[in-house]
């Protein structure tokens, strides 16, 4: 299910859980094919092959590529809801919107309302993904509005240098 509602550490942290099996078991299945002796092939059947999986479910098989990229955001992710537990505990329960989903990436329903984006990325400039959050948040009617990051180079914390329009930067780490 690529909607959740979180309202406690331990929500998030099962959530944590289950994209580090679904980690454990990507790289049990790439060890077992051993691609190593054949770099193009080994690349194109991560990028191509149901490789890896689902990282919210172990058991759906995913190609590899797919799985790297949605792991860190919903690990981003996860960094962000703890840290919006801390923030605005009275606007919990937050719904995060993994993958796909509509609306922005975690959400209170709450009267005041509060909209946050979330990415992982090499570095906040890849593909405008700071500048098209920023601009995704500021369109929404939320009271309180956050982008949070996962990017090498940044150290965890506000990042009051990168904020707009009274919306809120926090970098949530560029470590595991």
């Amino acid at each position: 299910m690529k909607i959740r509602t979180i309202s406690s550490i331990e929500e998030i942290d099962n959530l944590v859980a289950s994209v580090t099996q679904s980690a454990n078991k990507a790289l049990e299945q790439v060890s077992r094919l051993g691609l190593s002796n054949d770099g193009l092939k080994a690349l194109w059947s991560m990028k191509t092959q149901p490789i890896g999986c689902n990282p919210l479910n172990s058991e759906v098989p995913l190609n590899l590529i797919e799985q790297l990229n949605q792991t860190f955001t919903y690990i981003a992710s996860a960094r962000a809801a703890k840290l919006l537990l801390s923030l605005q505990p009275s606007l919990a329960p937050f719904t995060m919107n993994l993958g796909t989903s509509p609306g922005s990436d975690i959400e209170s329903n709450s009267g005041v309302g509060l909209a946050a984006e979330v990415f992982a990325a090499v570095n906040t400039s890849n593909n405008r993904k700071l500048a098209n959050d920023l601009e995704k948040v500021g369109r929404t009617s939320a009271q309180f509005k956050y982008v949070f990051f996962m990017c090498p180079g940044y150290d965890e914390g506000r990042q009051l240098d990168l904020e707009r329009q009274g919306i809120e930067v926090w970098s949530v780490g560029a470590t595991l």
